[in-house]
């Protein structure tokens, strides 16, 4: 006859076994599954610094490469670059897991140096995993002084009744050589009492790129003034220093008088590319 203390003995025996082989069922599929979501191993660029004429020119170009793992059809991988307040796509299409890309450096359109965003995404555009890539300023370049190579008016004067009803436009080209990165352009006009006032139309942001053409919007100096004179200063936002600064002065057309007309401007000459590159490994 089996005693008691030895039935309890296998009913404890078999319970321990079942928890055993409950775990291993539970744990089992997560050993066979690769549920790990996908991750940037590396970001990096070949250039360690930039100055903003570099910048500015068109001419820099720069390498971007990264490696990932895990990184199946399930996801998507995007390059960005920064663009005033926005990350804007630099290719429209997935990228490869494993890559080097070279394409011109992109101004940021704002005081920040070229900064890029490499991303993973899942299909539902949720983010996974993300690198970033800032090409800074070189804070050892050359000092140089801001200079104004080029302020221009594309006409000749200004309509006194455009003037007198605040829809007077001037088109302006400009150039400027040697800007330092908290720098920016300022465009005034000089009133005959020695005030200057802005004549900057609205806009999205702060920056003025160092060279370009737009439009500006002169008032009426007084009902005895001669001439409009429209001032472009480069000035330093942080301890105000005024690098350069040029001075138009356009005649006032009155009575239907026709505009006096003016030579196209001369080209600026070509700026001096000048950027930081990392010796290849």
């Amino acid at each position: 006859m089996i005693s008691k203390w030895f039935l309890r003995g296998l009913l404890m025996l078999a319970f321990v076994a079942a928890i055993g082989v409950g775990s291993l069922a539970l744990a089992a599929p997560s050993a066979q599954t690769n549920t790990l979501p996908p991750a940037i191993l590396s970001f990096t660029s070949d250039a360690r610094t930039i100055t903003v004429e570099a910048l500015e020119s068109g001419a820099a170009r720069i390498s971007l490469a990264w490696h990932t793992v895990g990184l199946t059809d399930d996801y998507s991988l995007r390059l960005f670059a920064l663009s005033v307040s926005e990350w804007v796509p630099l290719v429209d299409q997935d990228l490869p897991p494993t890559a080097t890309v070279t394409f011109p450096l992109q101004p940021s359109l704002d005081f920040s140096p070229p900064t890029y965003r490499l991303a993973i995404f899942d299909r539902q555009g949720r983010l996974i995993n993300q690198h970033f890539v800032t090409l800074p300023f070189d804070p050892n370049a050359t000092p140089t002084t801001p200079q104004i190579v080029t302020f221009e008016a594309t006409v000749g004067g200004v309509d006194f009744v455009d003037l007198a009803q605040d829809r007077a436009r001037v088109p302006v080209v400009w150039r400027v050589r040697g800007r330092v990165p908290t720098a920016n352009l300022i465009f005034e006009q000089i009133l005959p009492d020695g005030r200057a006032v802005s004549v900057e139309l609205p806009r999205l942001n702060r920056w003025i790129a160092s060279s370009g053409e737009g439009v500006v919007a002169p008032i009426l100096p007084d009902n005895d003034a001669a001439n409009v004179q429209l001032r472009l200063r480069v000035v330093d936002l942080i301890n105000e220093t005024v690098y350069a600064e040029q001075v138009i002065t356009l005649p006032i057309a009155r009575g239907g008088a026709p505009l006096p007309t003016v030579a196209a401007p001369v080209a600026p000459p070509s700026p001096v590319v000048v950027v930081s590159v990392t010796p290849g490994n």
